[in-house]
């Protein structure tokens, strides 16, 4: 479970890396057709994204630190309690086998 959620931020990352670099490039084309005044606001746009980008890390870095700690919190209760993971899971199991042939009904 933590590993998808690692991998699906480290996509995440890519994609919002890949799209700073196609502003950025973006922005330089911008600026050599516009003049300097323009060349200003875009720094200035671009200094905003990179700033964005960083909360956007620091949030995706506390997300994947929670995650990793429930699912580390999840597996200690279940050392603790195997007879009740057991039986969690078999419930768990009939809920859903009941709602699937209630729905194919």
């Amino acid at each position: 479970m933590s590993n998808d959620y690692e991998k699906s931020v480290e996509a995440l990352m890519k994609d919002v890396k890949e799209l700073r670099d196609d502003m950025k490039d973006l922005f330089g084309a911008l600026k050599a057709k516009a003049g300097s005044s323009v060349g200003d606001a875009m720094d200035s746009l671009h200094d905003s994204a990179a700033h964005r980008l960083e909360q956007v890390r620091d949030a995706a870095g506390a997300a994947g630190r929670r995650c990793h700690d429930g699912v580390k919190l999840c597996t200690e209760k279940m050392e603790e309690h195997p007879l009740v993971t057991v039986l969690a899971a078999l419930g768990a199991g009939l809920v859903l086998g009941g709602l699937i042939r209630r729905h194919r009904r």
